[in-house]
């Protein structure tokens, strides 16, 4: 003899099943939109070719100079002294022999960064002056 269970406990289990469905769909479409959306930006990450230099301006500053390469676009570079970003005004695009003067004391770490989009910066050189 079977036994006699209510009618809702099995529609209760159904929904449940539903829910769990949806969820999954929901979580796997997610994942694929992130997905499409990284590879969609591996090409803006890529940084351009380029030489860079650092120069000795006086005590207190230096010039970062583009030394040959790719032009760039000036919106995508961040120059940082001992990891404080530092306004640096370049023309643009940047070619080669153009620079930027920051200002940086004896010792500092002075970094160039480019920028690939989608928060992903790029260190292209690092010089300690």
């Amino acid at each position: 003899m079977r036994p006699s269970y209510p009618q809702a406990m099995f529609e209760d289990g159904d929904r449940l099943l539903d829910l769990i469905g949806v969820v999954l769909v929901v979580a796997v479409a997610a994942g694929v939109g992130v997905v499409a959306l990284n590879v969609g930006s591996a090409e803006e990450s890529t940084r351009p070719e380029a030489d860079w230099t650092v120069e000795r301006v006086n005590d207190t500053h230096v010039k970062v100079v583009h030394a040959g390469g790719d032009p760039l676009p000036a919106e995508r570079l961040l120059v940082t002294t001992d990891g404080v970003p530092r306004s640096a005004d370049w023309p643009d695009p940047v070619t080669e022999d153009d620079a930027a003067t920051v200002r940086a004391r004896e010792g500092t770490v002075v970094k160039l960064f480019w920028d690939g989009g989608r928060t992903r910066q790029t260190l292209v050189d690092s010089w300690t002056v």
